[in-house]
């Protein structure tokens, strides 16, 4: 994460000249369980003492007005840092008082002396602290004003020792377009509007961000300021998908723009769990095949390359999962179970949430666990939902049932091809699947695999773990595992798609039909050239990669030799090759074999085919190397 915490943070919060600059506004996507959240906590702790900073988790705030989310921020940005000492937001208080107190909404004159009321003539703000607290309680349990309203004024009171009645009436008719004669009448209407209808309220919502930049703007300017606050301040706003979420976004940009040379004072980073259209055309939205010239987002490691991004007014960073170096340290650190060194990663793929998962689960059995049966243990001594049913409902959420179902059946394709597919699905898709196919790619939850012209869309590869252990259990006759995978086989059947179908013939178990049509380059005396070896190798890895629902009864070992029994040996080396794909397909499951028993069976299933001879030969001893 350092890429982000530290070199874009760094960057963000500087201060040429002790001038604000304009910046985008900072969003780290990732599906679920990619530390969005952690990454928030860790650029926090770099702030603690440093900058002021606030931070909020919008998907808990619920359905809160802009208003709301405001004075969250500025509570917390209020609070005294040293050298900074205490920013003050008057007018972003007065506006939310004057937003959540009980004004007469049908007499102006009744509603002006209510305001008159707590902002008296020509008296400092602070010389009538109780009224000002007394209209603070009034409102406590209103819309848009937090719990802790009455608190939180007294604590930005403090800031207003200096700032007069009168100013701060003045400050707020000069940061609206309002053509109110009067800065009360301005307040009035403020209330007023805020009651009305849609555009009125937002209308009422810019106001508001107005107020919230023309106080930072105050805060961070003057010879005194600038020599003090040399640095922005940062705001962290977690689950920023959320509409409200996109909503504050939005109208805090289009703030941004109304204040012009005021510049920014504020270091804005804000997570997402699922895509904003607002970015479209900007940047490539990761899980779909390049076009046009939208960029990929970044990842953490690569953020310090293109750090200035100072042209556009979003950055985002792409969070992903872990890389296996990475993923070995965690495990290193977090316990003392043993795992062979590459399970970890190649189960979970380096998702971070998934590998947090299974060292909780791991940390909570009371004996050994069975590797090979890691996925079946129960995720806590006293439930029954297994390991992989809690880490299948971390990543999906709250996706309806019927469509995790439908999930479940499609995921016994090698890509994304069978998530509109009605037949294989076995079920009704009354949008043509459009609804599945965008919650997927909308969180994050597609990938790219292969590169180039080859790059195909597919399922991310932890969740398809989860999906396919799901299918294996599933006991419905029309979309169990058998009748789902024979679907599949017929469908490629049909298309002369002879590879992809022995893909589903191995995992409905039939070797003979895989080493059958494996077979073709040594049933003959011609020996290998480059290009045959170089086609055969790719059908080999596409065949022997099928998911497989074996009993974890038996030794890896025992169970190649179980396989290939009675597979008719086909060429002068039909045994190697019926032994090599039963092995490499129980390899290619990461608890499959998990101690690694089966490499050298496949190292010297290799070097047997190897010796059919030819230039293409070479590529065969190379895999036995491997």
């Amino acid at each position: 994460m350092d890429g982000v915490s530290t070199v874009l943070v760094d960057e963000m919060v500087r201060r040429p000249g002790g001038r604000a600059r304009p910046s985008p506004l900072v969003v780290a996507l990732g599906a679920r369980g990619t530390g969005k959240t952690a990454l928030l906590r860790r650029i926090r702790d770099r702030c603690v003492n440093r900058v002021p900073w606030a931070l909020l988790d919008l998907e808990e705030l619920g359905e809160a007005r802009p208003s709301g989310i405001l004075t969250g921020i500025a509570f917390e940005l209020s609070r005294d840092v040293p050298q900074f000492g205490r920013i003050a937001f008057p007018r972003l208080w007065l506006c939310a008082l004057v937003l959540t107190s009980n004004l007469n909404t049908v007499d102006r004159g009744k509603a002006l002396a209510e305001v008159n009321a707590v902002m008296r003539e020509n008296r400092p703000v602070e010389q009538h602290r109780q009224q000002v607290l007394s209209l603070a309680e009034l409102a406590a349990d209103a819309a848009g004003l937090p719990g802790w309203a009455p608190s939180a004024t007294d604590t930005l009171l403090n800031g207003l020792n200096w700032l007069s009645r009168r100013r701060v009436l003045r400050a707020v008719k000069g940061m609206s377009r309002s053509a109110a004669p009067n800065p009360r009448d301005l307040l009035v209407d403020l209330h007023h509007k805020d009651k009305g209808a849609p555009d009125d309220r937002a209308a009422v919502d810019a106001i508001v961000f107005d107020a919230f930049l023309a106080d930072l703007h105050q805060a961070f300017t003057g010879r005194v300021h600038q020599l003090r606050r040399t640095a922005n301040c940062v705001v962290l706003l977690d689950n920023a998908h959320t509409p409200e979420g996109k909503a504050f976004l939005s109208g805090l940009l289009a703030a941004r723009k109304r204040a012009g040379a005021q510049g920014d004072h504020a270091a804005v980073f804000a997570t997402s769990r699922t895509w904003n259209v607002d970015w479209n055309g900007t940047w490539r939205r990761p899980g779909t095949l390049p076009t046009g010239h939208s960029p990929l987002p970044p990842t953490p490691d690569e953020v310090e390359r293109v750090v200035r991004a100072e042209s556009q007014p979003w950055f985002l960073v792409r969070l992903t999962h872990l890389n296996p170096g990475d993923t070995a340290e965690v495990v290193k650190r977090a316990t003392t179970s043993r795992l062979p060194a590459s399970l970890p990663y190649r189960l979970t793929h380096g998702h971070p949430g998934g590998l947090r998962t299974m060292l909780d689960v791991l940390a909570r059995q009371e004996g050994p666990v069975p590797l090979r049966r890691l996925l079946s243990v129960p995720a806590h001594p006293d439930r029954t939902a297994s390991f992989a049913d809690e880490a299948l409902g971390l990543l999906l959420g709250d996706l309806p049932e019927a469509q995790v179902d439908d999930l479940v059946t499609a995921s016994a394709g090698r890509g994304v091809e069978f998530l509109s597919d009605a037949t294989v699905l076995g079920t009704d898709l009354p949008d043509g699947g459009g609804a599945l196919y965008t919650f997927l790619l909308n969180n994050f939850l597609l990938t790219l695999a292969g590169e180039g012209d080859a790059a195909r869309v597919v399922l991310d590869p932890w969740l398809r773990t989860l999906l396919l252990h799901r299918l294996a259990r599933r006991e419905d006759a029309e979309r169990g595992w058998d009748a789902v995978h024979r679907r599949c086989r017929d469908h490629y059947a049909d298309q002369g798609q002879e590879t992809k179908a022995r893909y589903h013939d191995l995992a409905l178990g039939d070797v003979r039909s895989a080493v059958a049509h494996l077979a073709g380059p040594f049933t003959s005396d011609r020996q290998l050239d480059m290009a045959t070896a170089l086609k055969w190798l790719a059908e080999l890895d596409v065949i022997t990669s099928a998911p497989n629902r074996l009993p974890r009864d038996a030794e890896p070992l025992t169970q190649v030799e179980q396989l290939i029994e009675g597979v008719p040996p086909t060429g002068s080396h039909g045994a190697a090759l019926a032994r090599l794909v039963a092995a490499l397909w129980i390899a290619a499951d990461p608890l499959g074999d998990p101690d690694g028993t089966l490499r050298g069976r496949i190292a010297e299933a290799y070097r047997r085919l190897g010796q059919h001879g030819g230039e293409g030969s070479i590529l065969l001893h190379d895999r036995a190397e491997r």
